[in-house]
């Protein structure tokens, strides 16, 4: 019998000139220095075996007992002994490289499905950019003349528009593009004299109305649909501030109304010069070609950029119950009626309309009511009602029915959140160059 000098146990000669190195050190590591303190620290030598003195034991006949080195079963005969071992560490063998296989093939399946797990999380991601994309007009699909042309072909082959007006329509939109100026054919105007004639000869439940100064209404066109009230409701502010010789000399350069995609080339000439840099690279500098939203702060940027003096004030939060947000119509009572009190039950007053935006949609404010009750109503126009129902307020009604599609009282708006954008006076030129360097944070007077 030989011992290893590692961990002092025995083995069969055979056993161990077929393992150069004992083969429970290398592969049983259960047979530590805690179990056996005086092999602790101990390595085997070049061969790592030494000889064993004397036999395990003797049966008192002469018959040579030979004792397992790892189960401690005795055998009589050192052969059978020898396989009893080779068994032993066939068994261990085989349940290390078991072992092993299973850890590899936990690991590798573990490795494949956080792959898995990762790529279906990084398509998810990719689709809601896109969707998100797609929602704000920020994808390749083209912008205003395609959307345009889409809808026309989409009109013709289902029997709604034929083709001579299809190819007339589409040489009047390409020169519209061309000139840069906005066709006309969504604008209603008058709506504001109409009703200020209306109220004067109603008296039923109004105390008093307060109303902008003239202002042409603009709906959206087969090629806006569904992303451009933002350009609209600027429309409609500009007609206003076209019609108000204060304001000429700003827009000497802008004497007509100007088409969407020259109204997106006008906002990135406005980023060119520095404004809202932060916003600029929301859309990568450019909206040309796009169907991109567009909201108060690219309002704001534009109309500085004119050297028109306006300001954002955020209404972030609701202030009234059940989500509702009085201050915001406290606010627009405010800046109609300031320098406009009077005895008069009608005010046409020569401030412009308000840009009023929330999520999702954007509309504009000529006016507001105050009802013998006390209680507020703004009067909107929605660049979603088209324009054949804003011509019927042109009528004179003696019921006031029209007017429903102007009126919101406080309980209908309840969005979360609201923005407005107000004129108020012209700016220098360095009023201008200082505002244009203070947007390069830009930043809204919230309330409350």
């Amino acid at each position: 019998m030989l011992v290893c000098d590692g961990c002092g146990r025995a083995l069969p000669c055979e056993v161990a000139r077929r393992h150069p190195r004992c083969p429970l050190c290398q592969r049983l590591r259960r047979h530590s220095a805690a179990a056996r303190p005086e092999a602790a620290g101990r390595e085997p030598g070049a061969h790592g075996w030494r000889l064993l003195g004397a036999p395990a034991a003797d049966t008192g006949n002469g018959e040579q007992l030979y004792e397992c080195p790892i189960c401690s079963l005795t055998c009589t005969n050192l052969h059978f002994l020898e396989e009893h071992v080779d068994l032993h560490l066939e068994e261990h063998s085989f349940s290390e490289g078991g072992n092993m296989r299973d850890l590899e093939l936990a690991q590798q399946l573990q490795h494949e499905e956080d792959k898995q797990q990762r790529l279906e999380e990084e398509k998810r991601e990719k689709e809601e950019f896109k969707k998100l994309q797609r929602q704000y007009g920020l994808d390749s699909s083209g912008g205003y003349k395609q959307q345009f042309l889409k809808n026309m072909e989409r009109e013709v082959d289902r029997g709604r528009m034929q083709p001579f007006e299809y190819h007339k329509r589409k040489a009047d939109m390409m020169e519209s593009l061309a000139v840069g100026i906005d066709d006309g054919k969504t604008k209603t105007s008058g709506v504001i004299e109409a009703l200020c004639k209306y109220y004067q000869n109603e008296n039923k439940d109004v105390r008093r109305v307060w109303l902008s100064a003239g202002v042409d209404h603009f709906h959206s066109s087969l090629g806006d649909k569904g992303w451009g009230c933002g350009y609209r409701n600027f429309q409609m502010l500009l007609s206003s501030l076209l019609q108000n010789s204060l304001y000429n000399d700003c827009l000497r350069d802008t004497a007509l109304i100007p088409s969407i995609p020259k109204i997106q080339s006008m906002i990135e000439d406005a980023w060119k010069e520095g404004f809202d840099p932060h916003g600029a690279s929301h859309f990568n500098s450019r909206l040309r070609g796009s169907k991109a939203w567009i909201g108060a702060c690219e309002i704001y940027s534009l109309l500085t950029s004119l050297r028109i003096k306006c300001q954002i004030i955020d209404f972030h939060k609701p202030t009234g119950p059940a989500g509702t947000h009085p201050h915001l119509f406290e606010w627009i009572l405010r800046y109609y009626s300031t320098d406009n009190e009077g005895a008069t039950k009608v005010v046409c007053t020569s401030r412009p309309p308000i840009y009023l935006q929330h999520q999702g949609h954007s509309r504009t404010v000529v006016g507001i009511e105050e009802k013998k009750n006390k209680t507020l109503c703004l009067l909107l126009f929605d660049p979603g009602c088209p324009s054949q129902e804003m011509q019927k307020l042109l009528k004179q009604s003696t019921d006031g029915t029209g007017l429903k599609l102007l009126r919101r009282f406080v309980s209908g708006l309840k969005e979360k959140q609201y923005q407005i954008v107000a004129v108020d006076g012209i700016l220098t030129l360095e009023e201008k160059t200082a505002r244009c360097h203070a947007s390069r944070v830009l930043t809204s007077e919230k309330i409350p």
